[in-house]
C-alpha cells in the first residue's frame, strides 16, 4: 500500500487586519511515514522535523490507497467511492472553495491529480500539472505530452535548469510573497516528490551511497 505523508502548518504571522491564521498544507507524494527524519529515517529531512519538534505529529491516517484518491478525499472531505466525488463532482466543494468563500486568498502548487483544474476549483493562483506524474527535469508526463498550467493556462516547460521539486517551492514563494497582506491565504503545496520517476539530484543521491548494502530487513529494524 502506498502512504501519504500530510502536514498541516497554522502560521503565526497573522495581518493586523484579519487575526484567522495562514494555513499551509503540504502533501508529499506516496511517501512511507517513516522516511521521515523525526520518524526514524536515515534520511535527511531537517526542515520537516524542525516543525514536527515544534508542532503535533500525528501517529494514525488512513488513505484510500493510491495518490488521486487519497488527495481528492483530502480536498474534498468525501471518499472518493462517493457518486457526488466522480468526474465533475457537481455534489462536492474542496477546501479551497470554502475558504475563498470566507475571505481567504488560495494558492497551490504541484501535482493536481484531480477531477477539473486548480482555477476552476477555488484557487486563485496556481501552478504545476494536472496528470499524475512528470519526469522531474523535463516536465514530460508519464502518460502522454505536456499538462502544465500557470493561474489556469498553459505553461511550457523550460528546456534548462528544471527541476519541478525546487520549482514548485519557487512559485509558492512568489505567490505567498506577492499577496495581499491584510487577508489571511491556504497554501497547499502537493509535491510529486517522491512518486515515480525516482529522480532526485546526483549531490543528493551520492549522499545515501551505501547506506542500503545491508537490505530491507536490517534498514527497517534500524528505523524501528
Amino acid at each position: 500500500m502506498k502512504h501519504l505523508f500530510l502536514l498541516l502548518m497554522l502560521t503565526t504571522a497573522l495581518a493586523a487586519a484579519d487575526s484567522r491564521p495562514n494555513i499551509l498544507l503540504i502533501l508529499v507524494d506516496d511517501m512511507g511515514y517513516s522516511d521521515l527524519g523525526c520518524f526514524g529515517s536515515e534520511i535527511q529531512t531537517p526542515n520537516i522535523d524542525k516543525l514536527a519538534a515544534k508542532g503535533l505529529s500525528f501517529s494514525n491516517f488512513t488513505n484510500c490507497a493510491k495518490c488521486e484518491v487519497s488527495r481528492t478525499t483530502l480536498l474534498s472531505g468525501r471518499y472518493y467511492t462517493n457518486p457526488d466525488t466522480g468526474a465533475h463532482a457537481k455534489g462536492s466543494v474542496f477546501i479551497p472553495e470554502v475558504l475563498k468563500g470566507a475571505g481567504y486568498q488560495t494558492f497551490m502548487v504541484g501535482k493536481w491529480h484531480v477531477y477539473n483544474t486548480p482555477a476552476t476549483r477555488g484557487f486563485d493562483r496556481s501552478f504545476g500539472f494536472i496528470n499524475g506524474a512528470v519526469n522531474f527535469y523535463t516536465g514530460e508526463s508519464t502518460a502522454e505530452g505536456w499538462e502544465w498550467e500557470l493561474d489556469g493556462e498553459k505553461y511550457d516547460v523550460p528546456k534548462e535548469d528544471f527541476y519541478c521539486t525546487s520549482e514548485f517551492t519557487k512559485y509558492a514563494l512568489d505567490f505567498i510573497g506577492s499577496r495581499d497582506k491584510k487577508k489571511p491565504f491556504f497554501m497547499y503545496a502537493a509535491y510529486n516528490a517522491p512518486h515515480y520517476p525516482l529522480q532526485a539530484p546526483k549531490k543528493e543521491v551520492m549522499k545515501y551511497r551505501g547506506k542500503y548494502t545491508g537490505g530491507w530487513d536490517i534498514l527497517r529494524q534500524t528505523r524501528l
